[in-house]
């Protein structure tokens, strides 16, 4: 599966799914996970779109399910699960960024 085409960054939804991109320009690998895989760290990776910034679609993710970005460092150390910048939404300040509607003001 190859990088999104959608537009926009941080978890965006369309029919049928979410998408999700993120700046990680020194990652060697980035995944989501979140309660729609289980929290996997593995389940969905995402794809660079070599300028820094990666990016999947991601079907059956619908808006309120609660995610993380899973950073693998370039350096060998432990992944790092980090809440997306652009989240419109948060369980709470140093919970899960959760996808929120496009439309939501």
């Amino acid at each position: 599966m190859p990088a999104s085409t959608r537009p926009f960054m941080g978890a965006t939804p369309f029919d049928a799914g979410v998408t999700f991109r993120v700046w990680a320009p020194f990652a060697r690998a980035v995944a989501v996970a979140g309660t729609f895989n289980g929290w996997s760290p593995t389940a969905n990776s995402l794809f660079s779109e070599d300028n820094g910034y990666w990016s999947v679609d991601v079907n059956g993710v619908k808006v309120d399910d609660q995610y993380k970005f899973v950073i693998g460092s370039a350096y060998g150390l432990s992944p790092l699960w980090k809440n997306d910048p652009y989240a419109r939404e948060l369980t709470q300040s140093n919970g899960n960024s959760v996808v929120a509607d496009a439309n939501f003001a």
